[in-house]
């Protein structure tokens, strides 16, 4: 049993009963157009072509260029970039974005139609200026020493969860139900003629990415693709994990997880393992580039690295997935120590994708799609896909009962004993004399045995037989 307890401390077993899916907040969705730019902000074909020529380029467009090159993934193929200084690579990002009413055309929440620009909020991450519905203010992402917008407050948190005064309505939103009815439809949108093949290479329309609202998104990493004129259809299931609080005592790294105020990070509020990660790549970064990249997060005084610096910061990744693995091989404890949080939302995703014949309607509805004209469309809908829930719990594999209960178990093995036997020795032992000495004794007539006789019985009776017998 001790050898069992030593091995793993920890069982994963199922709540006994199911919670509504109210319990849990909506994912958060992050959609990253793969366009980039608008093309009267900047023609990106026209000024590599320029480029190449040996034309130089001025200040401004050599600028733009260089900060497209941080979000572009075939950016390699436009040759090397010098060191530059002061290449302020954020707001050039935000210069050239959509504004929030061109990429969301249509937006529809709990069945009821909604101002897209209200719901979205535009975030920064690896792929740019991307648009987040559902997801934490940054106020409450990020530590205070972080210059933030006002945005809503939020009414919930991982380990709480939604508090006791919350309402149907609190931040972040959360569904009554299943199906579309509870769910969110939005129709996507991009310019025919912003879409640039020469940053996204052979594809169109949008990177998806689901998850937790107090998570940073991780774009680069894990992300649906929205095709322009394509519908797709995304159904959640929330994977809900809770940790018993008796689990407190026990080492982070033999129950494998990490409360909220166990682990600080120096940039984020709550601590999760995408924030955590995040955070461990950003110090790797710092440590080997001498800069961090501009989606991740830092202090003021850290420099952004500029277009020169892109390798460098790419082959992070690799090298910290190669020392996991390494780590992993040998017995020792990961690089980032990015352990899963032990009240945690996860949301698997089940996708089915059609054809979204957007133009042949335009030209069946005539002037009252003729606003869409130009316009590459996409539709994508979400919601969960049951109304309850089963959540799921970490435990002590042995509590104070079960081991009670495993050497109880034992002792009636070795002993030969129960409870019952234990009672019949008290009544034997106590019980049962003072019952004797009370009940008066009874009078007894002894009936002595007869002696037997060999050649006579007395008992016999002698039958009356006929004289000539």
């Amino acid at each position: 049993m001790y050898h069992k307890w030593d091995e793993n401390p920890v069982v994963i077993v199922y709540a006994p009963e199911f919670a509504p899916i109210s319990t849990v907040p909506f994912p958060a969705i992050t959609m990253c157009p793969l366009s980039k730019a608008r093309v009267d902000q900047f023609n990106l074909t026209q000024t590599y072509e320029l480029s190449r020529s040996g034309t130089s380029l001025d200040r401004t467009r050599g600028r733009k260029l260089r900060a497209l090159a941080h979000v572009c993934p075939y950016s390699h193929l436009w040759g090397n970039f010098s060191m530059s200084e002061g290449e302020s690579v954020i707001q050039t990002l935000r210069n050239m974005s959509f504004p929030k009413k061109t990429i969301a055309q249509w937006c529809m929440w709990r069945y009821k139609v909604v101002n897209c620009s209200d719901m979205l909020t535009k975030t920064l991450t690896e792929d740019g200026i991307c648009y987040t519905f559902n997801g934490l203010p940054a106020s409450k992402l990020y530590r205070a020493d972080f210059e933030t917008p006002a945005a809503t407050d939020s009414n919930w948190t991982q380990d709480s969860g939604y508090g006791s005064s919350a309402g149907l309505n609190a931040y972040p939103f959360r569904s009554m139900g299943n199906g579309l009815i509870s769910g969110l439809f939005v129709a996507l949108s991009v310019r025919t003629i912003d879409q640039e093949f020469l940053c996204s290479g052979p594809y169109t329309g949008f990177k998806i990415v689901v998850h937790t609202p107090d998570e940073v998104a991780m774009s680069g990493d894990w992300f649906f693709r929205l095709n322009n004129e394509d519908d797709i259809a995304l159904t959640f299931t929330p994977n809900v994990m809770y940790t018993s609080e008796k689990l407190r005592n026990a080492s982070p790294m033999r129950r494998s997880c990490f409360f909220d105020n166990e682990r600080y990070l120096r940039f984020f509020n709550s601590y999760n393992q995408a924030n955590c990660a995040a955070e461990c790549m950003a110090n790797l970064t710092l440590q080997k580039c001498g800069c961090v990249k501009f989606s991740m997060p830092r202090t003021a005084d850290m420099k952004i690295c500029d277009a020169s610096k892109i390798e460098c910061y790419r082959n992070i990744l690799i090298e910290a997935f190669d020392e996991e693995i390494r780590h992993a091989m040998q017995g020792m404890i990961s690089l980032c120590g990015c352990y899963p949080a032990c009240n945690s939302v996860e949301y698997r995703v089940e996708i089915s994708r059609m054809p979204f014949y957007f133009q042949e309607l335009s030209r069946a509805a005539g002037e009252a799609f003729d606003k869409y004209k130009g316009y590459d469309i996409a539709v994508m809908s979400m919601s969960f896909k049951h109304r309850h829930h089963l959540p799921i719990w970490r435990r002590e594999m042995l509590g104070v009962t079960d081991v009670i209960a495993e050497f109880g178990g034992l002792f009636a093995l070795l002993l030969g004993a129960s409870a019952l036997s234990l009672c019949e020795i008290l009544y034997y032992a106590c019980l049962r004399p003072l019952r004797r000495e009370r009940i008066p004794r009874l009078a007894i007539n002894w009936m002595y045995v007869l002696p037997w006789a060999a050649r006579q019985n007395p008992f016999r009776t002698r039958m009356n037989q006929p004289e000539d017998w």
